[in-house]
């Protein structure tokens, strides 16, 4: 039975672009465009240099310096990338963001800390239930939208 180039490879346990500069060096024949497993295997022992006639496993080599080579690189790729999006502006520091969210905390504190005694002198003497829920509701939300301003950077001169 007679295999494509991809079914050999996957045969043989290598890339198929193994198989390809294995077909154009001449180191194996095709038969009718495809290739013949028994005679192409034959073929490739003969042919090919034993050092490279290894098949690909899943690990990548029992070397333990190629190991630690390849962690290395793998260490140091992840590194150049944290630094490339930190440049990139897509990180910051931990320090930055939990100085940001302190900040931002106090400043919520504060502005909702306030409401009570903006309020207080509007409220007093008010009959009506349905207008001092709509003075609370207006001052607290005027004090958001100035606390979200001034946590945005937003001027309200804007």
């Amino acid at each position: 039975m007679l295999l494509s180039r991809r079914e050999y490879a996957a045969h043989r346990g290598v890339a198929v672009s193994a198989v390809q500069k294995a077909i154009e060096t001449g180191r194996i024949t095709l038969t009718d465009g495809k290739i013949d497993p028994e005679k192409a295997d034959k073929e490739w022992a003969e042919n090919t240099n034993p050092v490279y006639n290894s098949p690909r496993t899943d690990d990548s080599s029992s070397n333990p310096y190629q190991k630690s080579k390849i962690m290395k690189t793998t260490y140091d790729a992840m590194l150049k990338k944290l630094e490339y999006e930190e440049r990139a502006g897509k990180l910051v520091s931990r320090a930055q963001v939990e100085s940001d969210i302190f900040a931002a905390s106090r400043a919520t504190r504060d502005h909702l800390l306030m409401i009570p005694k903006r309020v207080a002198p509007r409220i007093i003497g008010q009959n009506s239930i349905s207008e001092i829920e709509y003075i609370l509701t207006k001052e607290i939300t005027n004090s958001l939208t100035s606390l979200c301003d001034l946590l945005t950077g937003k001027n309200k001169g804007e």
